[in-house]
């Protein structure tokens, strides 16, 4: 079964480090991985133009074979991280409070290594996470 692409979120309502310092993530689900894209490292910050007309609002975009195998190569060229479902754990989701009160968080816990946490400043963040993760990888899905 050849991998396709189901949908992506990058935003500035995901942050990471002390407080949420620094501003800015990105998830993008396949059929058969994850990658987390730092906008900030490994030319991540190209995304936003290249993906955007395939992301926007579609969580999973019709996409050519040929736009949907040059999508993942991109994918691969500017991740942060990725990992296999076989290599996940679990990916936990805690919605963020009431009127910005409170952060709330994606973790995705691999089999082995450290889990990859990103804050998440806005229910429209968790929302789309939900989405995704479901249509990733349902089973692995804890809220």
């Amino acid at each position: 079964m050849s991998e396709t692409f189901i949908g992506g979120f990058m935003s500035g309502l995901l942050s990471r480090g002390f407080l949420g310092a620094r501003v800015g993530y990105g998830f993008y689900f396949t059929t058969a991985r994850v990658f987390g894209v730092d906008p900030g490292a490994h030319g991540g910050s190209q995304l936003t133009g290249t993906m955007a007309g395939y992301i926007e609002g579609q969580l999973m975009p019709t996409l050519s074979e040929d736009e949907n195998t040059k999508l993942i190569a991109e994918l691969d060229r500017v991740k942060d991280f990725d990992l296999t479902k076989d290599q996940i754990k679990r990916i936990e989701l805690k919605k963020p409070g009431p009127l910005g009160v409170g952060l709330g968080r994606i973790s995705i816990v691999p089999l082995t290594g450290s889990p990859r946490s990103i804050q998440l400043r806005s229910p429209v963040a968790y929302d789309r996470l939900v989405q995704l993760t479901q249509a990733f990888s349902p089973e692995l899905l804890q809220k």
